[in-house]
């Protein structure tokens, strides 16, 4: 490291999973000029009209292996306020707009976007007349190869000001005082951040290009800023009276002085360059570009009343788990931020990593004028641990924010590990067109891929449709199983790069499924997938901090959102109550943990019921909504703990006779004996049961073997579910063996005066192995 310089942290990552996204700067490339006809269109587009262009295969964008442009648009004297949006052709046009423009006004933005199936990208204007132009900065490739360079993100720094001291301008005049840049001047800067005390911060020699913010303060008359490290390469922004800011990719000479070149061609100016990040010298370090589709993420004007935010206050943007994101391994998000309606001339800037009260302010990222209709401006931001963005409004006056997402940028995540011998999940489906519905089986074997059982007839285990769901996928835990009211039953699995992927059956009923796929998330256990009251669905996932996650499938962006850290590992276990549902968990100290999840999505604060308990808790809840909770303890034993009528839980946590389990615990409430019936496997692998000695009583019989008669070991823990068939309410204990095939224990109902506790309680199966 070179002294007097200061490298950000996290700066060398390998591209995540090699799947490309790295960056290739290349010397402007004009795909369409309305004003010349560059592109296929002469004179000013009319409104309500797209324009496509031909994008691949054009200058220098390569014909393939490009997974998005980035694009400069400009829009060019409107005769009325517009905006314009820019997304691939043969697409549905996205809600999220890409440039904002007012009457008369010549501006640009730049846009991360996807190039369609045909090569094409187009560009729609929504009102009045206006020429457009449409530059390329660079691209970014499908695949990791020899060439382009991964993005390492940095906090928004101030790497040249020309008002402030010390100066940071080389060439004529140095070191001499702070000055407007002039009309007609061609100056060089050097991007870096001088401190009074400590390192100056810097860009590292070898990258290849930046990502900055530049701000033109105080123009009197239009003009235009080119910023580069030559002429040919130099990318431009069009200001406008007053201030403007626009965020957009330099590509720098390779020599390690992070010297670029300022041109104003307009009346005298101060500029403001602010760095987002880098792009490294290689495919191998730095992230990943991830596209998406362009959406809008926050408009203050449909929420809270549609109060604009207030001079000095903060917004946070959930960014990280929306539109199937992770959180965790994001290094940084791709953002097109509008202010809408300022009262006040000022700007926006971006406090990443930081959930305090009053987080540092560092360089703005979108400036805007007083009266502005609308102003828009890319920026790259790093997402705090819950996946979000904080804008800070740095001006007097209320303006309004407008915040899309046009990708991400993903850092190397390392794989989990696939859990050998999972439990596996069971379902009664609701009847569909029949008497009983069908029983669904779910688990992940030893390989990490999703196998789905479809057992349409309740009373036959011998025919049985089984589905490999996730192709070549690893997936590792136990998947969830739910059925939303009046839907098809859905499968939640947790992949090795700790996303969550799900999936339905392709109709209610139905033996087939549809793909599997990610809905995003970042979590450190298996999911908990459970329906409200009132039918929605509702995901549930713990992080590595212990942070609680909901996804609820409900509007038409579902998305993660944090409830909160209560120190919570692996898996949480819900159960309907009369408010919502209960939630309950264990900490890393074998504690377990218990709050309220309202139908709202809110959730009570947690209350800790102590206990020193290994892995997800079982739940049961009684007349009156009274919850009792089962849990293997550390030394292997089965304990409980639970409410009375009033809600009290017991001061202690009892235990269930001598067994001691390998696993955590399944219960149920028996159907036809109204009894608790309590199942693990024990220490020698064989699998036991208990029985309540009558209902309610909190007393407990003997533990005993589910076959008395001879050994049928398990690989995994039991699951037990309730079903119904011919003989009625009934339910079945269900695990796998060594060799991998479903053991499933069908309970008996006892005949008139047979002894419950008698040989030939539960029926043993073996469901037909899936195919290999």
């Amino acid at each position: 490291m070179t002294a007097g310089t200061v490298v950000p942290a996290g700066a060398v990552h390998a591209d995540a999973a090699g799947k490309g996204g790295d960056y290739v700067p290349i010397n402007q490339t004009v795909l369409l000029d309305t004003r010349s006809g560059i592109g296929g269109y002469t004179g000013p587009r009319d409104a309500n009209t797209v324009a496509t262009v031909s994008a691949l295969g054009v200058g220098g964008v390569p014909a393939n292996g490009v997974s998005a442009l980035l694009v400069d648009v400009t829009a060019i004297s409107p005769t009325v306020n517009t905006f314009v949006t820019v997304y691939p052709d043969q697409t549905t046009r996205p809600a999220a707009s890409s440039l904002n423009a007012s009457t008369g006004e010549v501006i640009s933005n730049s846009v991360v976007v996807k190039v369609g199936a045909n090569g094409k990208i187009a560009l729609h204007n929504q009102a009045g007349k206006v020429n457009l132009k449409l530059d390329v900065q660079g691209y970014f490739t499908t695949n990791t190869g020899g060439i382009g360079s991964g993005f390492v993100p940095m906090d928004h720094f101030v790497m040249a000001d020309t008002r402030t001291l010390p100066p940071v301008w080389v060439g004529p005049g140095e070191p001499g005082v702070p000055r407007k840049l002039a009309s007609g001047e061609t100056r060089s800067v050097t991007l870096v951040q001088r401190r009074s005390y400590g390192e100056n911060i810097t860009i590292p020699s070898a990258a290849k290009a930046v990502m900055v913010d530049v701000a033109v303060l105080g123009a009197t008359s239009g003009g235009w800023l080119t910023i580069g490290s030559d002429s040919h390469s130099a990318s431009g922004i069009d200001y406008r009276p007053g201030n403007t800011s626009m965020g957009m990719s330099v590509k720098l000479k390779g020599d390690g002085s992070a010297v670029v070149q300022l041109v104003n061609a307009g009346s005298a100016i101060d500029v403001v360059i602010t760095v987002q990040g880098y792009f490294t010298d290689g495919p191998t370090t730095g992230a990943g570009l991830r596209p998406v589709d362009a959406s809008r993420l926050i408009d203050t004007r449909s929420i809270n009343g549609g109060a604009p935010i207030a001079a000095g206050a903060s917004l946070d943007v959930a960014v990280g788990g929306t539109n199937r994101l992770p959180v965790r391994g994001v290094a940084g998000v791709v953002l097109n931020a509008t202010a809408v309606s300022p009262t006040a001339s000022g700007a926006f800037s971006v406090v990443e990593g930081s959930v305090g009260i009053h987080p540092p302010t560092l360089g703005p990222v979108l400036q805007f004028n007083t009266g502005q209709s609308a102003r828009s401006s890319l920026l790259v931001a790093k997402v705090n641990s819950e996946g979000k963005v904080r804008f800070r409004n740095a001006s007097s006056g209320t303006v309004h924010l407008v915040v899309d997402l046009q990708g991400w940028f993903a850092d190397a995540v390392t794989p989990l590990p696939i859990a050998t011998y999972s439990r596996t999940s069971v379902l009664q489906a609701k009847p569909s067109g029949t008497a009983v519905g069908p029983i669904e089986y779910a688990f992940v074997d030893n390989l990490g891929q999703l196998r789905i059982g479809h057992q349409s007839d309740p009373d036959s285990f011998f025919n049985i449709q089984w589905t490999a769901a996730s192709g070549f996928e690893a997936l590792t835990g136990q998947p969830a199983l739910n059925q939303p009211g009046g839907k098809p039953v859905q499968v939640a699995a947790r992949h090795t790069n700790g996303t969550i992927w799900a999936g339905s059956q392709t109709a209610e009923g139905a033996a087939t499924w549809g793909p599997v796929a990610t809905v995003g998330g970042s979590m450190a256990g298996p999911p908990t997938a459970t329906v409200l009251s009132d039918g929605t669905s509702v995901i549930f996932g713990t992080d590595v901090d212990g942070r609680l996650w909901h996804y609820r499938q409900s509007g038409t962006s579902p998305s993660w959102a944090s409830l909160g850290s209560a120190g919570l590992v692996g898996s949480v276990t819900a159960v309907n109550i009369d408010t919502g549902l209960r939630i309950i968990g264990t900490t890393a100290a074998g504690s377990v943990k218990t709050a309220v999840y309202t139908n709202d999505g809110s959730l009570s604060p947690w209350v800790d019921l102590g206990g020193t308990v290994t892995g997800a808790p079982a739940a049961l809840v009684y007349p009156g909504y009274r919850t009792a909770i089962f849990a293997r303890a550390d030394d292997g034993s089965v304990v409980v703990k639970q409410q009375n009528l009033s809600g009290v839980w017991s001061s202690s946590w009892n235990g269930i006779g001598a067994q001691i389990a390998a696993g955590p615990p399944a219960v149920i409430l028996d159907p036809v004996l109204g009894r608790t019936a309590v199942v693990v496997r024990g220490s020698d692998n064989e699998i036991y049961r208990v029985f309540e000695a009558s209902p309610g009583s909190g007393a407990w019989g003997d533990w005993a073997r589910v076959n008395p008669d001879s050994s049928d070991q398990a690989a995994t823990d039991p699951t037990v579910s309730p079903i119904i068939n011919s003989s009625g309410n009934g339910w079945v204990i269900v695990y796998r063996n060594a060799n991998d095939a479903t053991r499933v224990y069908e309970r008996q109902v006892p005949s008139a005066g047979v002894s419950v506790a008698s040989a030939g309680e539960f029926s043993g199966h073996t469901v037909p192995a899936p195919p290999a």
